[in-house]
């Protein structure tokens, strides 16, 4: 059982960080591509209405996300139901004879923190790549985002969150992409309570970054909003 919980707690924070930094990769690639290539400003005169230009973004990039946290549950449950507490003895029980299975509630739940999570990075990833020029901005602004993930990921690979003294604790909680790592351990244990909680806190930040979006297209800014990072990168040439 040890064993079990032991290599989930290793498999699911690299899982979670793989999906979410691929997904703001192809979210702040595309705005930014439309961006230097100066199709933005032509799509943005067409007689459409700008919040539905943003709405057909993010509603593309959600379907990719569906689809990648829909394989992405479905191989973590024949991972969990197939692994063995010792997997050097084929005579020994499987997780699923020691009841260390995902139920249907747990299943549904944590994949519907998984896709919360990746939409809210796509969200995020669509409004800072908003205020880049070109791609390679996009790319490097976004990388300073990794750190909200890869956080949480390393952490909770090696300790359990309940351990760690209590302001860190606190930080860990107030991290979004931390709950779905959380989630995984709490389906496995039926602790639905947590995965409740977690969904309900990425939700309302997810809504506050899609508003922050939708304020940023309907004005101007979406065309004049702009962050250089030529500086930057001739002072670390030199």
């Amino acid at each position: 059982v040890v064993g079990i919980i032991t290599s989930q707690s290793m498999t699911m924070p690299i899982t979670v960080m793989m999906i979410l930094v691929f997904a703001m990769q192809i979210a702040a690639t595309s705005v930014a591509i439309e961006k230097e290539e100066k199709t933005l400003e032509t799509l943005l005169s067409l007689p459409v209405n700008r919040l539905t230009i943003l709405a057909s973004k993010l509603t593309s990039s959600v379907i990719v996300a569906a689809i990648g946290s829909s394989v992405y549950m479905i191989g973590y449950t024949h991972y969990i139901s197939s692994m063995r507490v010792l997997p050097n003895y084929e005579s020994l029980p499987s997780a699923e004879t020691v009841g260390l299975t995902l139920t249907p509630i747990g299943f549904l739940l944590l994949g519907v923190s998984v896709f919360i999570a990746i939409v809210s990075a796509l969200a995020l990833s669509v409004t800072v790549a908003a205020f880049t020029e070109d791609v390679r901005s996009a790319q490097a602004v976004v990388g300073y985002l990794y750190t909200i993930i890869f956080i949480p990921s390393f952490i909770l690979m090696f300790v359990d969150i309940k351990s760690l003294p209590t302001p860190v604790q606190l930080l860990l909680y107030a991290i979004p992409y931390t709950h779905p790592i959380l989630a995984a351990k709490a389906a496995i244990l039926e602790d639905y309570m947590t995965i409740v909680l977690g969904i309900l806190y990425m939700l309302s930040l997810t809504i506050v970054v899609l508003y922050v979006a939708a304020k940023l297209f309907t004005t101007e800014k979406i065309l004049t909003a702009r962050i250089s990072f030529k500086r930057l990168r001739f002072k670390r040439s030199r």
